[in-house]
């Protein structure tokens, strides 16, 4: 912008119009990542605007493995423990069925090798040794052949027969149980061997209950719930492992995607965070549409750019821009000032806070010492007003875009326009600069700026030089 315009804002550079690659002119000044000398280097001052946005990724991997991993262990580990002891169950209540069937198949063998021993239990007689001992053959012999530990027929009055091994004797409790109608009662003995018993009540050919005991070696019994346990649950237990592991690593993988989409994101944002101030951030995070606030405005230019455009490569336009504009921006995040937006060939920018006025006097102080240091192609000069200002967010269609409106901002736009190369121009009922500002001023005098019915009186600002320290 030439210190002749009549925008109420700067106008963009021409050199913008000239060249693509001047598209990335200010979108490489990364907001809030200057240090004191201009230069990037990615630190933020202490008073300055970090944009880099952390977003924190779910975290699917840590929850699946601390609160869903164990919870799933215990369930599955409960799971196969339940179907262990229930095929130990079925096993075991399938010997006792087919114990019990042996049982009644073991009194009818004894009832025909000894018949009358049964006639004298209708008289609830005791038999005599004779029945007994043919009794006891009969038992021995069916022991023998099936393989079984023990055998006794038993009555309440009584043992009626039993096998030369005698077998566990019945409590009051399992006689209890036996009262009923075909009740049949399994136990398991501790051994060694471990033997499984089997009582059950079975009806004589006298039509009296008797209660029928058998016990044999649970050794293949145990051997065949221990294989088929090993198999069922082995193999549940595999797919379930198999399952777990699956889904662990699926997590393992989801949790790489949503990271990397997490960080993709997080690069996004802060990307375009570089596009817009911080206040631009807040309000659209607060959701407000527009507020009244005091604020002190700043526009900085580069004095007669056009021309100098026009005259030279694109590159040295574009590297003079990138110059004034990295310390420019400098300046105004080290002094805690936020910077509205970048303008082609000048910025805008704001101060807020009780001291407002003396930031953005050190911060005008700062361009002006820091440009003169490196003496550019050409200069800025910089306008300074005090005052309220609206912060609003202008939506048209699907696009939106936030910035400070009203007199105060019209009135720096308007004395920057005013403003020599190197020089200050401030109104004057804005507050001085404070002492440690090295800056020099001439008397107040009348501006007549476009838009502004009544003149402006202002000042204007330069450095002061050593012979006017010495003076």
């Amino acid at each position: 912008m030439d210190g002749t315009s009549d925008s109420t804002a700067p106008e963009i550079a021409a050199v913008d119009h000239k060249s693509a690659d001047n598209v990335t002119l200010f979108f490489g000044l990364k907001r809030g990542s200057l240090t004191a000398n201009g230069n990037t280097n990615g630190s933020s001052s202490t008073m300055g605007q970090d944009t880099t946005i952390t977003v924190a990724a779910y975290p699917l991997r840590r929850r699946f493995f601390v609160m869903v991993l164990p919870v799933l262990g215990a369930a599955l580990t409960g799971l196969l423990i339940a179907v262990a002891l229930a095929l130990s169950a079925s096993v075991e209540r399938a010997y006792e069925a087919d114990a019990a069937r042996r049982n009644t198949l073991l009194l009818s063998a004894v009832a025909t090798a000894v018949p009358d021993a049964f006639d004298i239990l209708v008289h609830n007689r005791p038999p005599n040794d004779e029945m007994t001992m043919r009794a006891q053959d009969v038992l021995n012999a069916e022991v023998h052949e099936l393989a079984l530990s023990c055998a006794a027929i038993l009555t309440p009055s009584g043992r009626l027969a039993e096998s030369e091994k005698a077998c566990p004797a019945l409590s009051a409790r399992d006689w209890k149980v036996l009262s009923a109608p075909g009740a049949t009662l399994f136990r398991e003995v501790a051994g060694p061997p471990l033997v499984w018993m089997v009582a059950s009540v079975v009806f004589s050919p006298s039509g009296r209950p008797v209660v029928v005991v058998t016990a044999q070696p649970a050794t293949v019994q145990e051997r065949a719930i221990g294989w088929n346990t090993l198999a069922w649950v082995g193999g549940l237990a595999l797919a379930l492992t198999a399952a777990t592991g699956l889904a662990t690593l699926l997590v393992v993988r989801a949790q790489r995607e949503i990271d990397r989409r997490t960080a993709a994101l997080a690069e996004a944002r802060t990307a375009l965070a570089r596009f817009v101030s911080l206040h631009t951030r807040r309000n659209a995070l607060s959701g407000k549409s527009a507020r009244r606030c005091e604020a002190t405005v700043l526009f900085m230019d580069i004095r007669d750019f056009s021309s100098f455009a026009e005259a030279v490569p694109p590159e040295t336009a574009a590297e003079l821009v990138t110059k004034i504009a990295e310390i420019g921006f400098a300046a105004v995040i080290e002094t805690g000032g936020d910077v509205d937006r970048l303008t082609g060939d000048g910025l805008i920018a704001r101060f807020d806070g009780k001291d407002r006025t003396d930031r953005a006097w050190r911060a005008a102080e700062a361009i002006l010492s820091r440009l003169a240091a490196i003496a550019p192609a050409r200069s800025v000069g910089i306008g300074l007003s005090d005052g309220e200002v609206v912060e609003a967010t202008i939506v048209a269609g699907d696009r939106a875009d936030a910035t400070i409106l009203g007199r105060t901002v019209n009135l720096g736009a308007r004395l920057c326009s005013a403003a020599e190369g190197g020089e200050i121009v401030a109104t004057a009922a804005m507050r001085m600069p404070p002492p440690s500002v090295n800056l020099v001023t001439t008397e107040a005098e009348t501006l007549a700026l476009k838009g502004h019915r009544a003149p402006v009186s202002a000042c204007r600002y330069t450095l002061m030089t050593c012979k006017q320290v010495v003076h």
